[in-house]
Protein backbone atom coordinates (compact mmCIF):
# COMPACT_ATOMS: atom_id res chain seq x y z
CA UNK A 1 0.00 0.00 0.00
CA UNK A 2 2.77 2.43 0.92
CA UNK A 3 4.58 1.73 -2.35
CA UNK A 4 1.35 2.29 -4.31
CA UNK A 5 0.71 5.59 -2.51
CA UNK A 6 4.27 6.74 -3.10
CA UNK A 7 3.91 5.85 -6.77
CA UNK A 8 0.71 7.93 -7.05
CA UNK A 9 2.36 10.94 -5.40
CA UNK A 10 5.43 10.69 -7.63
CA UNK A 11 3.21 10.33 -10.70
CA UNK A 12 1.35 13.51 -9.79
CA UNK A 13 4.63 15.35 -9.25
CA UNK A 14 5.95 14.13 -12.61
CA UNK A 15 2.81 15.35 -14.37
CA UNK A 16 3.14 18.77 -12.72
CA UNK A 17 6.82 19.01 -13.75
CA UNK A 18 5.90 18.20 -17.36
CA UNK A 19 3.14 20.84 -17.35
CA UNK A 20 5.52 23.42 -15.84
CA UNK A 21 8.09 22.73 -18.58
CA UNK A 22 5.38 23.06 -21.25
CA UNK A 23 4.15 26.34 -19.75
CA UNK A 24 7.70 27.67 -19.54
CA UNK A 25 8.35 26.79 -23.18
CA UNK A 26 5.10 28.41 -24.29
CA UNK A 27 5.91 31.57 -22.36
CA UNK A 28 9.50 31.58 -23.62
CA UNK A 29 8.57 31.34 -27.28
CA UNK A 30 5.31 33.26 -27.05
CA UNK A 31 6.51 36.33 -25.19
CA UNK A 32 9.76 38.27 -25.19
CA UNK A 33 8.96 39.68 -21.75
CA UNK A 34 9.13 36.24 -20.10
CA UNK A 35 12.86 35.73 -20.70
CA UNK A 36 14.35 38.73 -18.94
CA UNK A 37 15.94 39.38 -15.55
CA UNK A 38 13.08 41.54 -14.32
CA UNK A 39 10.51 38.81 -14.88
CA UNK A 40 12.69 36.13 -13.27
CA UNK A 41 13.16 38.38 -10.23
CA UNK A 42 9.41 38.91 -10.10
CA UNK A 43 8.84 35.15 -10.20
CA UNK A 44 11.30 34.63 -7.34
CA UNK A 45 9.54 37.14 -5.11
CA UNK A 46 6.09 35.78 -5.93
CA UNK A 47 7.03 32.10 -5.58
CA UNK A 48 8.96 32.38 -2.30
CA UNK A 49 6.20 33.65 0.07
CA UNK A 50 3.55 31.41 -1.52
CA UNK A 51 5.80 28.34 -1.31
CA UNK A 52 6.57 29.04 2.36
CA UNK A 53 2.84 29.14 3.12
CA UNK A 54 2.30 26.05 0.95
CA UNK A 55 4.75 24.09 3.13
CA UNK A 56 2.50 24.62 6.16
CA UNK A 57 -0.64 23.97 4.15
CA UNK A 58 0.75 20.73 2.70
CA UNK A 59 1.64 19.45 6.17
CA UNK A 60 -1.94 20.18 7.28
CA UNK A 61 -3.42 18.48 4.20
CA UNK A 62 -1.24 15.41 4.73
CA UNK A 63 -2.67 15.15 8.25
CA UNK A 64 -6.24 15.54 6.95
CA UNK A 65 -7.09 19.20 7.63
CA UNK A 66 -6.49 22.64 6.09
CA UNK A 67 -6.31 26.33 7.01
CA UNK A 68 -8.24 29.08 5.19
CA UNK A 69 -6.86 31.85 7.42
CA UNK A 70 -3.28 31.85 6.08
CA UNK A 71 -3.86 34.84 3.75
CA UNK A 72 -5.28 36.94 6.59
CA UNK A 73 -2.45 35.91 8.89
CA UNK A 74 0.07 36.87 6.21
CA UNK A 75 -1.50 40.32 5.85
CA UNK A 76 -1.92 40.92 9.59
CA UNK A 77 1.69 39.93 10.30
CA UNK A 78 2.91 42.42 7.70
CA UNK A 79 0.79 45.17 9.23
CA UNK A 80 1.94 44.27 12.75
CA UNK A 81 5.66 44.41 11.95
CA UNK A 82 5.28 47.68 10.01
CA UNK A 83 3.43 49.31 12.92
CA UNK A 84 6.04 48.13 15.41
CA UNK A 85 8.81 49.52 13.22
CA UNK A 86 6.94 52.82 12.83
CA UNK A 87 7.15 53.20 16.63
CA UNK A 88 10.92 52.59 16.44
CA UNK A 89 10.75 49.21 18.15
CA UNK A 90 14.02 47.31 17.46
CA UNK A 91 13.88 45.16 14.34
CA UNK A 92 14.37 41.79 16.14
CA UNK A 93 11.48 42.56 18.51
CA UNK A 94 9.30 43.78 15.63
CA UNK A 95 10.00 40.55 13.73
CA UNK A 96 9.18 38.51 16.84
CA UNK A 97 5.93 40.44 17.18
CA UNK A 98 5.01 39.78 13.57
CA UNK A 99 5.77 36.06 13.85
CA UNK A 100 3.80 35.78 17.08
CA UNK A 101 0.64 36.71 15.13
CA UNK A 102 0.87 33.45 13.21
CA UNK A 103 1.60 31.41 16.32
CA UNK A 104 -1.43 32.88 18.10
CA UNK A 105 -3.77 32.30 15.17
CA UNK A 106 -2.31 28.84 14.65
CA UNK A 107 -2.82 27.95 18.30
CA UNK A 108 -6.41 29.21 18.18
CA UNK A 109 -7.17 27.27 14.99
CA UNK A 110 -5.50 24.13 16.31
CA UNK A 111 -7.29 24.35 19.64
CA UNK A 112 -10.68 24.74 17.95
CA UNK A 113 -10.12 21.88 15.51
CA UNK A 114 -8.21 19.42 17.71
CA UNK A 115 -9.73 19.94 21.15
CA UNK A 116 -13.14 21.59 20.60
CA UNK A 117 -13.76 19.45 17.47
CA UNK A 118 -14.88 22.38 15.33
CA UNK A 119 -14.90 21.61 11.60
CA UNK A 120 -11.69 23.02 10.03
CA UNK A 121 -13.75 24.84 7.39
CA UNK A 122 -15.82 26.71 9.99
CA UNK A 123 -12.94 27.36 12.38
CA UNK A 124 -10.53 28.77 9.81
CA UNK A 125 -13.16 30.80 7.93
CA UNK A 126 -13.89 32.43 11.28
CA UNK A 127 -10.25 33.31 11.90
CA UNK A 128 -9.93 34.41 8.26
CA UNK A 129 -12.56 37.08 8.89
CA UNK A 130 -11.07 38.00 12.27
CA UNK A 131 -7.63 38.50 10.72
CA UNK A 132 -8.91 40.47 7.75
CA UNK A 133 -11.06 42.62 10.06
CA UNK A 134 -8.03 43.40 12.24
CA UNK A 135 -6.04 44.41 9.14
CA UNK A 136 -8.81 46.80 8.08
CA UNK A 137 -9.08 48.19 11.62
CA UNK A 138 -5.32 48.84 11.89
CA UNK A 139 -5.00 50.34 8.40
CA UNK A 140 -7.71 52.96 8.47
CA UNK A 141 -7.67 56.72 8.08
CA UNK A 142 -4.24 58.05 7.18
CA UNK A 143 -2.83 54.50 7.30
CA UNK A 144 -5.24 53.18 4.64
CA UNK A 145 -2.48 53.22 2.02
CA UNK A 146 -0.08 51.30 4.25
CA UNK A 147 2.67 52.00 6.76
CA UNK A 148 6.04 52.71 5.09
CA UNK A 149 9.17 51.02 6.44
CA UNK A 150 12.56 52.75 6.51
CA UNK A 151 14.71 50.35 8.57
CA UNK A 152 17.23 48.97 6.08
CA UNK A 153 18.22 46.02 8.27
CA UNK A 154 14.62 44.80 7.93
CA UNK A 155 14.14 45.72 4.26
CA UNK A 156 17.28 43.75 3.29
CA UNK A 157 15.45 40.54 4.25
CA UNK A 158 13.10 41.02 1.33
CA UNK A 159 15.22 42.97 -1.14
CA UNK A 160 18.71 41.59 -0.52
CA UNK A 161 20.37 39.01 -2.75
CA UNK A 162 22.99 36.29 -2.31
CA UNK A 163 24.70 34.90 -5.42
CA UNK A 164 22.19 36.82 -7.52
CA UNK A 165 19.18 35.14 -5.87
CA UNK A 166 16.81 36.91 -3.48
CA UNK A 167 17.38 36.10 0.19
CA UNK A 168 13.69 35.25 0.58
CA UNK A 169 14.07 32.61 -2.13
CA UNK A 170 17.02 31.04 -0.27
CA UNK A 171 14.94 31.05 2.93
CA UNK A 172 12.14 29.31 1.04
CA UNK A 173 14.51 26.63 -0.31
CA UNK A 174 15.90 25.94 3.17
CA UNK A 175 12.37 25.56 4.58
CA UNK A 176 11.35 23.24 1.74
CA UNK A 177 14.41 21.00 2.20
CA UNK A 178 13.99 20.81 5.98
CA UNK A 179 10.26 20.13 5.78
CA UNK A 180 10.72 17.46 3.10
CA UNK A 181 13.34 15.75 5.27
CA UNK A 182 11.04 15.87 8.32
CA UNK A 183 7.99 14.34 6.64
CA UNK A 184 10.00 11.65 4.84
CA UNK A 185 12.69 10.66 7.32
CA UNK A 186 11.31 11.24 10.82
CA UNK A 187 8.74 9.56 13.02
CA UNK A 188 6.85 12.86 13.30
CA UNK A 189 6.47 12.91 9.52
CA UNK A 190 5.19 9.33 9.44
CA UNK A 191 2.68 10.22 12.13
CA UNK A 192 1.24 12.94 9.87
CA UNK A 193 0.50 10.36 7.17
CA UNK A 194 -1.00 7.95 9.71
CA UNK A 195 -3.30 10.66 11.09
CA UNK A 196 -4.34 11.78 7.62
CA UNK A 197 -4.93 8.21 6.48
CA UNK A 198 -7.08 7.22 9.45
CA UNK A 199 -7.48 9.60 12.39
CA UNK A 200 -9.20 7.15 14.75
CA UNK A 201 -6.76 4.33 14.06
CA UNK A 202 -3.83 6.68 14.69
CA UNK A 203 -5.37 7.71 18.00
CA UNK A 204 -6.00 4.13 19.04
CA UNK A 205 -2.38 3.07 18.43
CA UNK A 206 -1.18 5.79 20.80
CA UNK A 207 -0.30 8.71 18.52
CA UNK A 208 -0.93 12.06 20.26
CA UNK A 209 -3.22 13.19 17.48
CA UNK A 210 -4.54 16.33 19.16
CA UNK A 211 -1.10 17.61 20.13
CA UNK A 212 0.24 16.98 16.64
CA UNK A 213 -2.76 18.71 15.06
CA UNK A 214 -2.22 21.72 17.32
CA UNK A 215 1.50 21.79 16.45
CA UNK A 216 0.81 21.61 12.70
CA UNK A 217 -1.65 24.50 12.84
CA UNK A 218 0.86 26.59 14.80
CA UNK A 219 3.53 25.74 12.22
CA UNK A 220 1.19 26.78 9.40
CA UNK A 221 0.44 30.08 11.14
CA UNK A 222 4.14 30.71 11.80
CA UNK A 223 5.05 30.13 8.15
CA UNK A 224 2.20 32.39 6.98
CA UNK A 225 3.56 35.12 9.26
CA UNK A 226 7.08 34.59 7.95
CA UNK A 227 5.80 34.94 4.38
CA UNK A 228 4.01 38.14 5.37
CA UNK A 229 7.19 39.61 6.85
CA UNK A 230 9.25 38.74 3.78
CA UNK A 231 6.68 40.22 1.39
CA UNK A 232 6.34 43.38 3.49
CA UNK A 233 10.12 43.78 3.57
CA UNK A 234 10.15 43.36 -0.21
CA UNK A 235 7.51 46.07 -0.77
CA UNK A 236 8.92 48.30 2.03
CA UNK A 237 5.34 49.07 3.08
CA UNK A 238 2.43 47.19 4.60
CA UNK A 239 -0.74 46.66 2.60
CA UNK A 240 -4.29 45.72 3.51
CA UNK A 241 -4.41 43.64 0.33
CA UNK A 242 -1.40 41.46 1.20
CA UNK A 243 -2.50 37.81 1.21
CA UNK A 244 -6.02 38.65 0.03
CA UNK A 245 -7.69 35.49 -1.39
CA UNK A 246 -4.30 33.74 -1.36
CA UNK A 247 -5.48 30.75 0.66
CA UNK A 248 -7.41 29.16 -2.23
CA UNK A 249 -4.44 29.50 -4.59
CA UNK A 250 -2.24 27.79 -1.98
CA UNK A 251 -4.70 24.92 -1.57
CA UNK A 252 -4.94 24.53 -5.36
CA UNK A 253 -1.13 24.47 -5.57
CA UNK A 254 -0.94 21.75 -2.90
CA UNK A 255 -3.64 19.64 -4.56
CA UNK A 256 -1.89 19.96 -7.92
CA UNK A 257 1.36 18.99 -6.17
CA UNK A 258 -0.01 15.68 -4.89
CA UNK A 259 -2.06 16.46 -1.78
CA UNK A 260 -5.58 15.18 -1.21
CA UNK A 261 -8.52 16.70 0.65
CA UNK A 262 -9.00 13.24 2.18
CA UNK A 263 -5.52 13.42 3.77
CA UNK A 264 -2.64 10.97 3.94
CA UNK A 265 -1.01 12.08 0.67
CA UNK A 266 1.42 14.72 -0.54
CA UNK A 267 4.99 15.95 -0.34
CA UNK A 268 6.66 19.30 0.26
CA UNK A 269 8.45 19.19 -3.08
CA UNK A 270 5.06 18.62 -4.71
CA UNK A 271 3.73 21.74 -2.99
CA UNK A 272 6.65 23.73 -4.39
CA UNK A 273 5.94 22.44 -7.90
CA UNK A 274 2.29 23.37 -7.47
CA UNK A 275 3.21 26.92 -6.45
CA UNK A 276 5.53 27.25 -9.45
CA UNK A 277 2.67 26.06 -11.68
CA UNK A 278 0.24 28.62 -10.24
CA UNK A 279 2.87 31.39 -10.46
CA UNK A 280 3.43 30.63 -14.14
CA UNK A 281 -0.31 30.81 -14.75
CA UNK A 282 -0.50 34.23 -13.05
CA UNK A 283 2.57 35.30 -15.03
CA UNK A 284 0.81 34.21 -18.22
CA UNK A 285 -2.28 36.20 -17.21
CA UNK A 286 -0.18 39.34 -16.71
CA UNK A 287 1.80 38.96 -19.93
CA UNK A 288 -1.36 38.36 -21.97
CA UNK A 289 -3.15 41.18 -20.07
CA UNK A 290 -6.10 38.94 -19.18
CA UNK A 291 -8.69 40.84 -17.13
CA UNK A 292 -9.18 40.01 -13.45
CA UNK A 293 -12.64 38.49 -13.83
CA UNK A 294 -11.36 35.99 -16.42
CA UNK A 295 -8.46 35.19 -14.10
CA UNK A 296 -10.93 34.37 -11.31
CA UNK A 297 -12.99 32.19 -13.66
CA UNK A 298 -9.88 30.26 -14.77
CA UNK A 299 -8.53 29.79 -11.22
CA UNK A 300 -11.97 28.68 -10.02
CA UNK A 301 -12.19 26.20 -12.88
CA UNK A 302 -8.76 24.80 -11.99
CA UNK A 303 -9.90 24.37 -8.37
CA UNK A 304 -13.02 22.43 -9.45
CA UNK A 305 -10.95 20.29 -11.82
CA UNK A 306 -8.29 19.31 -9.28
CA UNK A 307 -10.91 18.54 -6.60
CA UNK A 308 -12.83 16.40 -9.12
CA UNK A 309 -9.65 14.50 -10.04
CA UNK A 310 -8.72 14.14 -6.36
CA UNK A 311 -12.17 12.70 -5.56
CA UNK A 312 -11.98 10.35 -8.54
CA UNK A 313 -8.53 9.03 -7.51
CA UNK A 314 -9.66 8.56 -3.90
CA UNK A 315 -12.73 6.63 -5.09
CA UNK A 316 -10.54 4.35 -7.20
CA UNK A 317 -8.18 3.82 -4.29
CA UNK A 318 -11.04 2.87 -1.93
CA UNK A 319 -12.46 0.44 -4.50
CA UNK A 320 -9.04 -1.14 -4.92
CA UNK A 321 -8.86 -1.79 -1.17
CA UNK A 322 -12.24 -3.54 -1.06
Amino acid sequence: MKKTLTGIIRAKEAIVIIIIVIFALILSFGSKTFINSTNFESLQTSIAPSAIIAVGMMILLISGVFDLSVGSVMGLSGVTVSLFLSYNIPVPLAIAGGLSVGLIFGFFNGFLVAFVKVNPLIATIGTLYIGRGMVDALLRGERSYGVPISQQNFIIIGTGKTLGIYNMFWIMLIIVVLAQFIIQKTYFGRQLYYIGGNYESARLVGIKVRRIRLATYMLSGFLASLAGLLATARFEISSKFLGYNLELQIIIACLIGGASIAGGQGSIVGALFGVVFMSLIVNLFNIMEISSFWQNIIVGSILILVIFLDSYLNLRRRRALV
